[in-house]
């Protein structure tokens, strides 16, 4: 659905609801897509939602709050009465039923669970942090004894195969619950009818513990082109499977965080939030802290200028390069810390690196700084400007980009040495230090030169 089709539907959809006529809502629902359904559902305010709901059945609720992100499936959540809430968590998936009672109250969550038959399928998802393998996972998967035959586990498919999301894996385990394989469904398919699993299994299997975080299990499913992992413990029992479709949401989940706080905003309470679901206070309280962060740094570089108040007003000339000055060592250090940031990220280089890191960096800041030092010196003397502050500019240039160069990299490495996101250590804030530092560099520079000449 484009965003004409979509904008149309919606104008419809609210025509409706003001009109209190939920079941030609409903029906309208209805002939949507999943994903377009909970898109839309989440345009609604909240009283037009509250006009919808009850028009839907357990089954399009289920569906729905398994489209919806975390914050809106929980909001939903919330307002149902307990026992239809039950019978809509039993409907969804068990790793779905557990994200969102972990997000509603815990004494709703409780008397939901209470009431639930699978219930033993979503508990032990609730014993795992959220963002490990063990709370990515669920509990609907295939598993086979290696004495079974072929025959025997594509009967089986065509029994439990349409509630379960991977058939494509089947994983091989002992008496014990121990993992020891996996079958891929083509295999099966081709294998002899009266051949054992344990004949043609895959004993080297690739899989994650539960407490591993979920950044982790991202990259090992796209590093071996993985469909679906599974979660095992210490003693190697098999405890869940991790699909492809939860390790998209996680990417988005973390791309969406990281590009929050490179820009210097709070991603927690709005990063899995529409734009427009977003109240004017919370997206202040997101910005606020770390706008009131960078305001404090910034103020070192008013300190820099009050302190060489008197070299600028001996040679008010350097005035003119100060946003020059500013603007070099903040992208330098931007473009640094970014790349770093990304590299950090991929696995890329490691805190071990710190020292190759940093001599690479300084060879490629002395290498900007050259090259830029060289058209700003210049581009000074063209400005009318006297050589000698044309060399004051171009010396201090070539220092600046290594000297962001060097801040960019470093801060990110030691932000994950101690174990902070380096994505909250954000370019605004690389670049407001810079700021203050590069002038300190640029008086320094202009006082050492002009004392000399």
């Amino acid at each position: 659905m484009n965003e004409v089709e979509r904008q149309k539907v919606l104008q419809i959809l609210r025509s409706h609801l003001e009109a209190g006529n939920a079941p030609a809502a409903r029906a309208i629902m209805d002939s949507l897509h999943p994903a377009d359904r909970a898109e839309l559902f989440g345009l609604l305010d909240e009283v037009q939602r509250a006009a919808l709901l009850p028009a839907f059945d357990v089954p399009t609720t289920a569906a729905l709050l398994e489209e919806l992100a975390d914050i809106s499936a929980a909001g939903v959540a919330e307002a149902l009465p307990t026992e239809l809430l039950a019978d809509i968590l039993d409907e969804m998936e068990p790793d779905e039923a557990a994200d969102i009672l972990g997000d509603i109250p815990p004494i709703q969550a409780a008397m939901a669970l209470a009431e639930m038959e699978d219930a033993e399928d979503v508990i032990p998802l609730l014993e795992h942090p959220d963002e490990t393998a063990g709370g990515l996972m669920t509990t609907a998967y295939i598993a086979l004894r290696q004495r079974t035959t072929a025959m025997q586990a594509i009967d089986f498919i065509r029994q439990i195969g349409r509630e379960m999301q991977t058939p494509y894996y089947l994983y091989v385990i002992d008496r014990i619950g121990k993992l020891i394989g996996v079958v891929g469904l083509r295999d099966l398919i081709i294998a002899d009818p009266e051949q054992v699993v344990g004949d043609f299994m895959d004993r080297e299997v690739i899989l994650v513990h539960a407490g591993v975080d979920q950044e982790e299990v991202a990259r090992t499913m796209a590093r071996y082109d993985l469909a679906a992992i599974p979660v095992v413990d210490d003693e190697n029992t098999l405890l869940g499977v991790i699909t492809h479709d939860d390790v998209l949401d996680v990417l988005e989940e973390e791309a969406t965080e990281d590009v929050l706080n490179l820009a210097a905003i709070e991603a927690g309470p709005i990063s899995d939030r529409s734009y427009w679901s977003l109240r004017v206070p919370e997206i202040v309280r997101s910005r606020f802290v770390w706008l009131l962060v960078l305001f404090v740094a910034q103020t070192l570089t008013t300190a820099v200028l009050r302190y060489f108040q008197g070299t600028i007003e001996a040679a008010v000339s350097l005035t003119f390069f100060i946003p020059l000055m500013i603007g070099t060592g903040g992208n330098a250090g931007s473009q640094t810390v970014t790349t770093v940031i990304r590299a950090l990220a991929l696995n890329e280089i490691q805190r071990r690196d710190m020292l190759r890191v940093l001599l690479r960096e300084f060879r490629t800041g002395a290498l900007l700084g050259l090259l830029l030092g060289t058209v700003a010196f210049f581009w000074v003397l063209v400005s009318g400007v006297a050589s000698t502050l044309a060399i004051v500019v171009s010396i201090t240039v070539f220092a600046i980009c290594i000297w962001a160069n060097l801040v960019g990299s470093i801060v990110p490495i030691l932000a994950s040495f101690f174990g902070i996101d380096p994505t909250v250590m954000s370019a605004p804030l690389i670049s407001t230090l810079v700021d203050a530092t590069g002038l300190l560099i640029y008086f320094s520079v202009a006082i050492f030169v002009l004392q000399r000449v």
